[in-house]
């Protein structure tokens, strides 16, 4: 008969060889059951398979050792009632001899086909089953016996003569069976217990994922300080928290600084829009002023118009270069700062010719600082092109540095007009001008503090101002010292 076909469940999931074909499918809806039952169940179930196959092997050699020692045991009878009591006919006849125990039965074959059985209790063994001469064996009864009774028989033969002594085994079997059920219910208890036990212990075990869990939702929901608790490190749970805590701590930063980003974009188009319009409008109102007939000097206009061009892109360039100070990356090494302040002064006598710049140096050693010498180079060149524009014609300036603790202390101070206490307030603030001194007239944007307090600021330093109408200005620029050269 033609072997039956059965059809493939998978046979229309196929994919193209490049993916993995059939395999991948079936591997794929395999996996998918698994992933729909929990971490601690799948631990249970393993701990419960492998207990149980432990026990169910044990219980196995316990059984077999059991039924060996038993049969040993009545195959030793068996042979010792060959060389006693079975040998003998006498055992045939009534009130002659001692009985034997009555769960054995003694068969005597004779040549001619004549079986004399003593104990015949309506079963006997099958005798066919046996070898004469052999090691005892377990048969069945014979077909014309009225019950089905196992036997463990031996068969000898003396003079044409076959005896045969058999043992009932009906006690042992039911000894044996008791015993395989109380392997089977023992087995059953200690695997209970042992799933009830594992099930506690193991969702004990897991308490720290289900930490790390709810604080992977805390950070999704958007508290981003949240942490891993710390576990100690030599445990697998410890490793983990620790690199889900690196890990954390560089998303943090990642989006941080991607806030900031977006923070500094938006500061600058806002600050843009709002310091082009007036320029603009400006612009605007000179072309349509032409345009209207109602002024004829061409030269007049365009100078207006060129004037706030270049005005416009002076604030361009100024707010470019806070975006940039904002994020600069320094390309930090040792500077040392009286250098620099001699560079700055040489750059400023260049742009201010006639004026005063003086350096002062009230440090017991060199000055050093861990810098960008180009950015630090730019915040000094700041501050002293702001005492000597704002200051006044007439005013000096001293960059005098001294030592504080662990900080180098940089101050640069003007001898001009000064300022009133409100205004040094806001002095650093994007935009920000002084009426009388630092208008749009003057050239200024009102970003070049704001650039030197950023800047400083990206050294790990600060900055700070004094001033007093009449009595000058004194910025004081606090960078930490580097004494490891």
């Amino acid at each position: 008969m033609a072997e039956e076909q059965f059809p493939n469940p998978y046979a229309d999931r196929r994919l193209p060889a490049d993916e993995g074909g059939v395999e991948k499918r079936v591997g794929e809806h395999r996996f998918s059951i698994s992933r729909t039952i929990p971490l601690r169940t799948w631990l249970v179930v393993l701990i419960i398979s492998i207990s149980g196959l432990g026990l169910a092997a044990s219980a196995v050699a316990v059984s077999s050792i059991m039924k060996e020692s038993v049969y040993t045991r009545i195959d030793d009878e068996l042979h010792s009632s060959l060389d006693g009591w079975a040998s003998s006919s006498e055992i045939f006849v009534a009130n002659l001899g001692a009985r034997p125990p009555s769960d054995y039965v003694v068969l005597k074959i004779f040549p001619d086909g004549n079986i004399f059985a003593f104990n015949d209790r309506g079963a006997i063994p099958d005798a066919s089953q046996l070898v004469i001469g052999a090691e005892p064996a377990t048969v069945g009864s014979s077909a014309d016996s009225t019950g089905d009774i196992r036997w463990r028989a031996l068969a000898v033969a003396e003079e044409g003569i076959t005896t045969v002594v058999a043992k009932d085994l009906n006690s042992e079997d039911h000894l044996l069976r008791r015993l395989n059920t109380g392997l089977v219910v023992i087995s059953l208890l200690v695997l209970s217990v042992m799933a009830a036990m594992g099930y506690y212990l193991i969702r004990r075990a897991l308490r720290p994922l289900r930490e790390v869990e709810r604080t992977a939702q805390a950070i999704a929901a958007g508290d981003l300080d949240r942490r891993v608790p710390r576990w100690p490190g030599h445990t697998e749970v410890g490793q983990l928290s620790q690199a889900l805590n690196v890990m954390l701590e560089q998303v943090q930063t990642s989006v941080e600084n991607a806030q900031a980003k977006e923070g500094q974009m938006r500061r600058f188009v806002g600050d843009a829009s709002h310091e082009l319009r007036t320029p603009l409008t400006s612009v605007r109102g000179y072309t349509e002023l032409y345009r209207s007939g109602a002024t004829q000097d061409i030269d007049r206009v365009l100078t207006k118009i060129d004037d706030e061009s270049r005005r416009m892109s002076a604030l361009v360039e100024d707010l470019l270069a806070l975006t940039r100070a904002e994020e600069a990356k320094l390309d930090k090494r040792p500077v040392d700062l009286l250098e620099l302040g001699l560079g700055v002064a040489s750059t400023a006598r260049g742009a201010f010719p006639g004026r005063q710049i003086n350096i002062v140096n009230d440090t017991s050693a060199v000055p050093v600082v861990n810098g960008d010498p180009g950015r630090l180079h730019q915040v000094l060149l700041n501050l002293v092109t702001n005492g000597l524009v704002h200051g006044g014609p007439e005013s000096a300036v001293t960059l005098r540095y001294t030592f504080s603790g662990e900080d180098v202390v940089t101050e640069v101070t003007d001898t001009g007009r000064g300022m009133e206490p409100e205004v040094a307030a806001h002095i650093f603030e994007r935009f920000y001008r002084e009426d009388s001194s630092r208008s749009r007239i003057s050239g200024g944007s009102g970003l070049g503090l704001a650039i030197v307090k950023s800047l400083v600021e990206q050294h790990g330093g600060s900055i700070a101002v004094h001033s007093a109408p009449g009595e000058g200005t004194t910025f004081t620029v606090r960078l930490k010292r580097l004494r490891d050269l």
